[in-house]
């Protein structure tokens, strides 16, 4: 017998023997699947392996394990031609994906692969031949006679298009607002899901009901818009004993400067560098005008740059 170091060594079954293990045993440390194991407590991992391959028979004997070639395959699988996935020569650590390939256990990764391989292929063919017998069948049936190019029906749907001008359908492609989608639809469809029309009802009844209630309201709502006198808006002031007459539309920026870390918006202040927060806010024209309003302030710049032109 020649040694490991030559390229020969003990073959499988004189390590078994020379392990001692008995029928059905798995080599302690083996990582793969065991039915039933995690529920076994108390006794070493042979013997729980051993008792479970009476049970349960997820695996050959020991002693035709390796020597009995797999099962005759129906399908004779491809050599590897550098291009191809799936071939007769799967090599160990191949991280791609083989079909059926995770359901599959209890077996040497190249029996696995091949038996995975030859159902796919048979799979593939299976559905290769049912789809040529369909176009066979298909092409064997006489074909339909067309009528969008009978000229009487042109012209027939002509004369009906211009004798009845209010039906919509014929003037334009337009789904009406009212006609719920088909089911399945991920777009918004209002009403439902706020409101109690969309509970306990199928998609197509709750989509009706929705459109309709939110047509029903968008409708009375432009009757109450139309219905409503146009408002004429006029400035209102008021009489302040400290600084006299002034406006409802009280004023923002103030002339003695804006306090620090106020975080809204003023105009230009963003141009200005160099100086304190207040002295910036007071050096501009929003804060340092002494009308009521920026508005006000240059709508009166205005009248009086057209009054010096």
């Amino acid at each position: 017998m020649a040694t490991t170091a030559f390229g020969g060594g003990p073959s499988l079954d004189q390590r078994r023997t020379f392990a001692a293990l008995r029928d059905g045993t798995h080599v302690p440390g083996y990582r793969g699947y065991c039915p039933q194991i995690k529920y076994r407590v108390g006794k070493t991992y042979g013997t729980d392996t051993h008792e479970l391959s009476k049970d349960h028979e997820h695996r050959h004997p020991a002693s035709v394990l390796y020597l009995v070639p797999p099962e005759t395959l129906r399908n004779d699988l491809p050599d590897p031609t550098g291009d191809n996935k799936y071939t007769k020569d799967m090599v160990p650590g191949y991280t791609g994906y083989i079909p059926r390939m995770p359901f599959k256990f209890g077996g040497t990764y190249k029996e696995d692969c091949d038996v995975c391989i030859d159902d796919y292929l048979t799979n593939r063919r299976t559905a290769d031949i049912k789809d040529a017998d369909l176009r066979q069948q298909v092409r064997g049936y006489p074909s339909l006679t067309p009528i969008a190019h009978n000229p009487g029906v042109r012209d027939k749907m002509n004369l009906y298009r211009d004798t009845h001008p209010a039906q919509p359908t014929l003037l334009e492609d337009k789904r009406p607002l009212t006609e719920p989608p088909i089911p399945g639809y991920r777009g918004y469809i209002p009403r439902i899901k706020a409101t109690e029309l969309g509970l306990g009802a199928r998609y197509h009844n709750a989509t009706k009901k929705g459109l309709q209630q939110f047509v029903n309201e968008t409708a009375a709502h432009a009757e109450k818009v139309s219905d409503r006198l146009p408002l004429s808006i006029e400035r209102v002031t008021s009489q302040n004993p400290m600084n006299g007459p002034t406006s409802y539309n009280r004023r923002l920026y103030q002339q003695d400067g804006m306090i620090p870390k106020y975080t809204g918006y003023i105009p230009h202040r963003r141009f200005v560098f160099g100086n304190t927060y207040g002295d910036t806010t007071r050096s501009l024209s929003v804060c340092g005008h002494n009308s009521n309003s920026y508005g006000e302030w240059a709508q009166s710049k205005l009248i009086r740059q057209s009054t010096i032109a």
